[in-house]
């Protein structure tokens, strides 16, 4: 029973993290959603003991100051104790410190988290006291975890430390000689920068002050305890683990969050082209099939997403329509994993292996177990906070798209929307959250916030809001069920089943696999985003394997994100490009996340731009606009038809 004990332990101190975030974001929840007109803790605390002529303005600048103290007390504990000792996953008895903030507490960091937890929850609703009990509860329980390991390593030095100096909440003897300690306070870099965790709720709190709104503490707080769980994930697992990149870890994206409408508009594909994808979630390789291509070859490096479009085509083969709506997470199912058992002896023995042992991600339905997907979900907690689930409801039952811009300036578009984008989402802030190589490759005058703000406008406003399944995942976590991914319509469902067999799975880089093929052997290619993760020289060394392989008057597409791409002027002589056409396609483009699509035409010969033959092939794309997109295709830039 006690190894069972020690083993459960041994997990949560590893993943102590996740427990935290996990009590936070849980507590939020039931607080902001079960009681969102309830009154702060602290303005019923202070009603109760007859001192509720306390202003919120005094309680926001009390809040700011205390987390001033707890912010000075964790980066001075950090200090003491590096980094790299402080926020591995697993015990680590290189040092025993008892100076400094470790005369006040044993667990000086602990305690310090407590305290900003407390105040935190002092400004939701009286619910929110569970938070800073569960943390309590949760933080005994890592302690006592740790000092058995102390123990065995300092043993009666620990002992004497122990029954001198409190466990976790101080009493009077150790505030004095915590008082004499202050002399020799310092902190480091490494202290101020892996510890900074409170530092922004100190402005944070200013702001809500200032705005009469606790929420402008939460956005301007937030960025801070983002970063550092970034910096504790990157310290405790990526180095302790040592293993490949977290992107093959896993299902990235359980769907596609590119169009195919466009991409089928662009290829405009008969049944002689061989067709080349990015697997991704696997429905645009799916989606394709409705073009009647003679192969289709979906090629991913993760095999994980391969697994995942495996698994979709053997449930398309084994199950009914509405069972595989049920799989997938689209429509509610009572046994999920008889669905999957179902279509099971379909799948190779690599994919049945890392299925076998998900099942959690089949049980909540395939489409909900990326992580990207998992992502939107924090997004669309963010975004109801932020700007509430009635307005996002009147978005979606507006009948125009002038009544949706009144809907959006009078109520999406307020103080807190323009915080978060342009505070939380700001280059300085993203700086924090993403490695050096995020920024490689991009321009120094992109601004994150108002780029996303400038796509969440245009989603909202300009393009079809019902229609469009990626703007209903985003905000509603689900699509509409009478506006599904081409794939799964069911008019288009045989049709796609029929054709399942010419789908090649290919685990593996574009560049190896290229290798492997004979000259002139694809005619068109779907790049979604590949080629801004990679550099200049990189990107040109691969087109120039793509014009090798490719059959003449191939068509490439790919979609910049943030960084801009398109075939150097070394590479005109062999490919032109198709930017009007690109233009007319993006400007409906119903995901509407990527700045810019690319579309571009091989030659073998060599050939000067804006030749007949590219224009010809412009001409007979366009007119394949309306056969490609029958749901919510526009006949115009700005006109659109059911």
């Amino acid at each position: 029973m006690k190894k069972r004990e020690d083993s459960f332990l041994s997990l949560e101190f590893k993943y102590r993290i996740f427990v935290s975030l996990s009590i936070v974001a849980i507590t939020c929840l039931i607080s902001f959603g079960l009681f969102p007109e309830s009154a702060p803790l602290y303005s019923q605390v202070l009603k109760e003991t007859s001192t509720g002529n306390i202003s919120a303005d005094t309680a926001y600048i009390t809040a700011a100051f205390i987390m001033v103290l707890v912010s000075l007390l964790r980066m001075w504990s950090g200090s003491i104790l590096s980094s790299e000792i402080v926020m591995k996953f697993r015990v680590r008895t290189d040092k025993l410190s008892k100076d400094g903030p470790y005369q006040l507490v044993r667990n000086p960091i602990y305690l310090a988290d407590w305290i900003a937890i407390f105040v935190f929850s002092l400004f939701l609703p009286p619910i929110g006291i569970i938070m800073p009990v569960l943390f309590y509860i949760h933080y005994v329980r890592l302690i006592a975890y740790e000092e058995n390991s102390l123990l065995k390593e300092y043993k009666d030095d620990y002992i004497d430390y122990i029954n001198n100096v409190p466990r976790l909440l101080p009493g009077i003897r150790s505030i004095y000689r915590f008082i004499s300690e202050l002399k020799n306070f310092n902190i480091n870099y490494d202290g101020f920068r892996h510890n900074a965790t409170y530092v922004l709720f100190i402005p944070g709190f200013i702001a809500a002050a200032y705005g009469n709104s606790f929420i402008y503490a939460i956005i301007i707080g937030l960025p801070g305890v983002i970063d550092w769980a970034v910096i504790h994930t990157e310290i405790g697992v990526e180095k302790e683990r040592g293993k490949k990149k977290k992107v093959f870890e896993g299902i990235l994206y359980a769907q596609c969050w590119e169009d195919p409408q466009i991409d089928r508009a662009a290829f405009n594909m008969n049944s002689k082209d061989i067709v080349f994808t990015i697997t991704s979630g696997g429905c645009n390789a799916l989606t394709f099939l409705l073009d009647n291509p003679s192969k289709i070859i979906a090629l991913d490096m993760n095999p994980h997403q391969n697994y995942l479009l495996e698994l979709k085509m053997a449930a398309m083969k084994r199950l009914s329509y509405d069972e595989m709506l049920q799989l997938l997470g689209i429509r509610d199912s009572s046994d999920r994993m008889k669905l999957y058992t179902d279509s099971r002896a379909l799948l190779s023995n690599a994919t049945q292996d890392f299925w076998d042992n998900h099942t959690k991600e089949i049980k909540k339905g395939l489409i909900h177990s990326g992580r990207y997907e998992r992502y939107m979900g924090l997004l669309r907690g963010v975004l109801i906070v932020l700007i509430g689930r009635k307005t996002i409801n009147k978005i979606f039952d507006a009948q125009s798209s002038e009544e949706r811009k009144i809907i959006y300036n009078k109520k999406w578009d307020n103080l807190r929307w323009k915080l978060f984008t342009r505070v939380l989402l700001s280059r300085t802030i993203m700086s924090l959250l993403f490695t050096k190589e995020f920024f490689s490759y991009l321009n120094d005058k992109i601004s994150f916030g108002d780029n996303f703000a400038q796509k969440v406008r245009k989603a909202v406003t300009e393009l079809p809001v019902k229609e469009n399944y990626f703007l209903t995942y985003i905000l509603y976590g689900n699509y509409n069920q009478q506006h599904l991914p081409p794939y799964l319509q069911r008019d288009n469902y045989e049709k796609i089943l029929s054709r399942l067999n010419r789908i090649k799975i290919v685990t593996g880089s574009c560049e190896n696999y290229f290798k492997s093929l004979p000259d002139s052997a694809i005619s068109r290619f779907n790049f979604t985003n590949i080629f801004e993760w990679v550099s200049t020289e990189e990107f040109e060394n691969l087109l120039r394997d793509t014009i090798r392989v490719a059959k003449d008057k191939s068509v490439i597409t790919y979609r910049n994100l943030l960084v801009r791409r398109e075939h150097p002027y070394v590479l005109d002589k062999n490919i032109e490009s198709g930017n009007e056409l690109a233009n007319r396609l993006h400007n409906i483009d119903m995901s509407f996340i990527y700045d810019r699509y690319v579309v571009e035409i091989i030659f073998k010969k060599e050939t000067s731009c804006f030749t007949e033959p590219l224009k010809y092939q412009q001409k007979k794309t366009s007119e394949s606009l309306s056969n490609c997109r029958s749901e919510y295709i526009p006949v115009t830039p700005t006109g659109y038809r059911r």
